[in-house]
């Protein structure tokens, strides 16, 4: 039979692209067991998040999306079918070729499975054990559902635990961490080889010509010297895959929550936001190798000082008052430290978001001949931030330099203090030699402490602007939505009443509006009336602050919000690009897309108008946010990036503000044909685009004073509400 992909209708193009979606054994897994726990989803919400761009799912994908649904899985070593346990039924089998499927139940005795294939049978598949075996690979995770208690009690008496996503990632490594401990003894205790060494070599050989005993020590010391720099080498490779973990999952839930942030909760300042999530490898660094490896060394000193006691007696007292006065000081001077680095931060943050705006904008900062403001913002915050930061340089500086005097100043008095007690008998000039290298091994880890202190105000406003970022309000929230992969297009809002925040005005007032499935809708409006919100609400990009949204008959706060946006194509106002080639673009949101889709959109929204002239075609690289191409050229984009998944809801907000005429009939004629059935809603202040749609809507101070059919909105036979 004749391929004749290029005449597939409009129906058998959706058909074919949910079924291209559907292609990847783990997430079919997944997607039965989904339904077998009665946790039913869509594809597109348990891939929502995960790095499974162009890609399909592994097993370290499976359980994060697993455990979304509420679903805890662990993947564990089988040999053989027989060894499986019944209870885990059903698991999932890892196969070879990337492949796996889902174990039902099998019959030892008459050698047959029961078995899920995912994208050969929707159904039961009976296989015999045998064939399975020989496809197996001896890996099969276990999945069962998780009791989650936190439901059945009231949000009032749960007491979250503040920072549980930093020191939860954290106390995963615990087990390193107790290797890191004992590692970290055997460290300690070889140090006090070296002043034990010194001692016996000055008091005992030396005066005897011990020869002999010099070179078992020397031997002994050399062994223990050896073994010590294997330990430190193993310490500092602990504490490395310490860190990797903790700075992959923390990296990973910080940008994940990033993602899902909702809109109403994104702070207005892009630059600050960003400074904030800058601060993350400092408080990574501060919490795990360093920190760590010094606070496991504390304990030491107090065993040191009682070496030195017993070793040379008074002497202690010197490294006694050492420690003190190094601690006081630092303790003294971190009050006025942490006052500086607060108001540094700030300072730092302001001018992240002068720096930001300049190079988004260098193009309007140019025409508008801007330069000069912005040099003038950009001095003023480099004049405070290099003010605060010599000052927090000066204090920090001078505990640093203070501690190192002190320490050198305390081996002098003990040199000096144990000549008197020598000459009274008391300690020997082994004794002075070890009790100085045993002072200088005590100073150390205190000294890690003193600038564990001046950095510790840092990392912890640091951590706590990180926390105030993870605990911004979330779209995906722990809770349990209702799956609608397939959203026909009856749109509803009820009461709505919408103020953005900081606003003291309403944007939306009292919105109460029907749309049915295939229904064409222009909204027209002045600029500022709501037109361009009334859409962010269909999409729930933000929640009304009074009344709902309903679509299907369903509140979209109760939808999955992947499969609500699944549903709908949208055009924004402001066309946004990423950096990436055109056909990147076009396919950011769907992976599946075959090129006879991806020229299909294209054609309707006139981009192979403009990739005809570029050699390049589809590979064209556009810069970030789309620079290279001209407004108009965006425009195309974004619409074929809102059609290329057939919607059954399209939004368009100003979707040919920057075509010209021409282009603007062309793209009108074409998006008639595909339309037909789909729910359309137009926001334009063009009356060329009226053509498209068969009701009209007037906004006007974020309230609907106009709203019918087209013919009769125009010759005023529908009055202001």
């Amino acid at each position: 039979m004749e391929n004749n992909d290029s005449n597939l209708t409009e129906s058998e193009t959706l058909t074919n692209l949910k079924d291209r979606r559907k292609v990847d054994d783990l997430l079919g897994c997944l997607l039965f067991l989904s339904k077998f726990h009665k946790r039913e989803t869509s594809a597109e919400s348990l891939t929502f998040g995960l790095p499974i761009h162009k890609s399909s799912m592994n097993i370290s994908m499976f359980h994060e999306a697993a455990a979304k649904i509420g679903l805890i899985g662990k993947t564990v070593k089988r040999n053989n079918i027989k060894d499986i346990t019944k209870l885990a039924l059903p698991s999932v089998l890892i196969l070879d070729k990337e492949r796996a499927c889902v174990l039902l139940d099998y019959d030892l005795d008459s050698g047959i499975a029961s078995v899920i294939l995912p994208g050969l049978s929707s159904g039961e598949t009976v296989m015999e054990i045998s064939k399975l075996e020989s496809e197996y690979t001896g890996e099969v995770i276990i999945i069962k559902p998780e009791y989650n208690f936190n439901n059945r009690i009231e949000k009032e008496v749960l007491v979250d635990n503040p920072k549980e996503w930093f020191w939860g990632t954290l106390l995963r490594n615990k087990g390193i961490y107790k290797q890191v401990i004992v590692v970290s003894l055997f460290i300690n205790i070889f140090i006090l080889a070296t002043p034990l060494f010194t001692m016996n070599v000055y008091d005992r050989v030396l005066p005897n010509n011990a020869i002999e005993t010099l070179w078992a020590l020397f031997i002994g010391i050399s062994i223990v010297m050896l073994f010590d720099l294997i330990l430190k080498v193993l310490r500092a490779h602990f504490l490395g895959i310490a860190s990797k973990r903790a700075d992959t999952i923390m990296s990973n839930k910080i940008f994940n929550h990033i993602l899902n942030i909702k809109m109403e909760s994104k702070p207005s300042s892009t630059g600050q936001f960003v400074s904030r999530l800058q601060s993350f490898e400092s408080v990574r660094e501060f919490f795990t190798s360093a920190t760590i490896a010094a606070i496991v060394d504390l304990p030491f000193v107090l065993i040191f000082i009682l070496v030195i006691v017993y070793i040379a007696g008074p002497l202690a007292y010197i490294t006694v008052a050492t420690v003190l006065i190094s601690l006081v000081f630092s303790w003294y001077l971190q009050r006025p430290l942490k006052t500086i680095i607060e108001k540094s931060v700030k300072e730092e943050q302001i001018k992240q978001t002068t720096l930001i705006e300049t190079v988004a904008g260098l193009e309007i900062i140019k025409s508008v001949k801007a330069q000069n403001r912005m040099r003038t913002h950009w001095d003023q915050s480099i004049n405070k931030t290099v003010h605060y930061a010599d000052k927090g340089h000066f204090l920090s500086q001078s505990i640093t330099y203070f501690t190192a005097f002190i320490s050198q100043f305390s081996n002098i008095a003990i040199v000096a203090g144990g000549v008197y007690l020598a000459q009274d008998g008391e300690i020997t000039m082994g004794a002075i030699i070890a009790a100085m290298i045993l002072n200088g091994r005590v100073i150390a880890p205190v000294s890690q402490l003193v600038g564990m202190i001046i950095k510790f105000d840092k990392t912890m406003l640091s951590l706590d602007n990180l926390d105030e970022v993870m605990n911004m309000p979330v779209e995906k929230e722990n809770k349990s939505y209702i799956s609608r992969p397939n959203l026909k297009g009856d749109i509803e809002l009820k009461d709505v009443q919408f103020s953005y925040k900081d606003q003291n005005h309403q944007t939306l007032k009292d919105i109460n509006l029907k749309i049915k499935q295939g229904e064409r809708i222009a909204i027209l409006g002045k600029i500022g009336s709501g037109k361009s919100t009334l859409l962010k609400m269909i999409m729930n990009l933000y929640e009304p602050t009074d009344g709902s949204v309903l679509i299907d008959g369903l509140d979209t706060r109760q939808i999955d919000p992947t499969d609500l946006r699944q549903a709908i194509g949208t055009v924004p106002q402001e066309p946004f690009l990423f950096m990436g080639s055109i056909k990147d673009n076009l396919t950011i949101g769907e992976q599946f897309v075959s090129d006879e889709e991806l020229l299909r959109v294209s054609k309707i929204a006139g981009l192979d108008d403009f990739l005809g002239k570029h050699a390049a075609g589809y590979d064209l690289l556009v810069g970030e946010r789309g620079e290279g191409l001209s407004g108009g050229e965006r425009q195309s984009v974004t619409l074929a990036r809102a059609l290329i998944s057939d919607p059954n809801i399209i939004m368009l907000d100003e979707p040919t503000n920057s075509m010209d005429r021409q282009t603007e009939k062309q793209f009108i004629d074409r998006i008639k044909k595909i339309i037909l059935d789909k729910t359309l809603i137009v926001v334009t202040h063009k009356t060329s685009l009226l053509e498209l749609v068969d009701r009209v809507i007037i906004v006007e101070n974020g309230q609907i004073v106009v709203d019918g059919p087209k013919s009769e909105v125009f010759t005023n036979k529908v009055s202001k509400k």
